[in-house]
């Protein structure tokens, strides 16, 4: 259970070592949630300096009804979805993903053609409406359960079960449509 924590203005660094444990185990899944929504890396970088601020001035609202990760992502999610309805995110240019996809130049032939089929299905991943993009994102790529991206979003778990169906048909569709295979064979 958490300790309660107030933050204000004069605050000292109290709970420093909390918020670098958090960001050391949460921050990649925190950029890469945020960019799920922005497609700017950057951007996403931003997103998640201030989830991970939030997060540790508002500890002590936070009740344990999830786990951390649960929690960061939900505040992740919200604050992605404020950015995209502001006025700088309707003024900005998407980036292409070559951010969070560079390929270590040790990589075999097969691996480095693997990853690029993965990238090219996670292209497509972030073509699909927010809704879908929403769910398959965090329970595939951010491999959360069923509960914990209904608790991330706020949403019930059959909402989440509905949204994954049918965001996997606009999927296999998309692929056919592009000449791409599609394995249903995920979790």
């Amino acid at each position: 259970m958490p300790k309660a924590r107030q933050a204000s203005d004069g605050e000292s660094l109290h709970g420093l070592p909390q918020l670098e444990e958090w960001m050391d185990a949460y921050g990649s899944d925190v950029i890469h949630l945020a960019y799920s929504y922005v497609h700017n890396y950057h951007k996403a970088e931003d997103i998640a300096q201030d989830v991970f601020l939030r997060a540790w001035r508002n500890w002590g609202t936070f009740q344990g009804n999830s786990s951390v990760k649960t929690w960061l992502l939900s505040i992740t999610a919200n604050r992605a979805k404020d950015h995209l309805r502001s006025w700088s995110a309707k003024h900005e240019v998407a980036d292409d993903g070559h951010a969070l996809a560079s390929v270590p130049v040790s990589d075999t032939a097969s691996e480095v053609a693997a990853r690029l089929e993965r990238d090219a299905l996670w292209q497509v991943v972030h073509q699909l409406p927010e809704k879908y993009r929403e769910v398959v994102v965090l329970y595939y790529e951010r491999e959360l359960s069923g509960q914990e991206v209904a608790e991330v979003l706020g949403i019930t778990e059959q909402a989440v079960r509905t949204r994954l169906h049918r965001g996997r048909q606009l999927l296999k569709r998309a692929l056919s449509e592009e000449g791409m295979g599609f394995h249903d064979g995920y979790r």
